[in-house]
C-alpha cells in the first residue's frame, strides 16, 4: 500500500524494471501547465489566468485577441488588417505567421 500523499491522482505512478529483474513504483508529481504565450513572438500573455475559481471575464483580457496575442503583435495586427481594407497593402505582402490573424 502506498503511502498517503502517493494516494492521490495528482501523482503518477511509472511502472520501471531494475536491472536485477525486479519491478519499482517510483511515483512522480504532475507539473502545472506552462504560461500562456503569444503565438507570433512567444512571449508571456499578461493578465491571463487558466484559474476555474475565477469567473469568466477575468480569464482574459476585453479586448482584439485579448488571451491569444500580447498587446504589441495584435498593435501589429490591427495595423495591417487597416491598410489591407484601404488597399495600401496586398495579402501577399502581410508574413506567413501573421496570415491566421489578418484574415476575417
Amino acid at each position: 500500500m502506498p503511502v498517503p500523499k502517493n494516494r492521490s491522482t495528482s501523482v503518477r505512478k511509472i511502472h520501471k524494471r531494475t536491472p536485477k529483474g525486479g519491478k519499482t513504483i517510483p511515483y512522480v508529481r504532475r507539473k502545472k501547465g506552462k504560461f500562456h504565450s503569444c503565438p507570433l513572438c512567444g512571449s508571456r500573455l499578461q493578465a491571463v489566468c487558466s484559474s476555474r475559481k475565477l469567473p469568466g471575464s477575468a480569464h482574459a483580457p476585453n479586448r482584439k485577441f485579448g488571451g491569444s496575442l500580447c498587446s504589441g503583435c495584435a498593435s501589429r495586427v490591427l495595423v495591417l488588417r487597416s491598410r489591407l481594407k484601404e488597399g495600401s497593402i496586398q495579402l501577399s505582402d502581410v508574413e506567413v505567421r501573421m496570415l491566421k490573424f489578418v484574415k476575417d
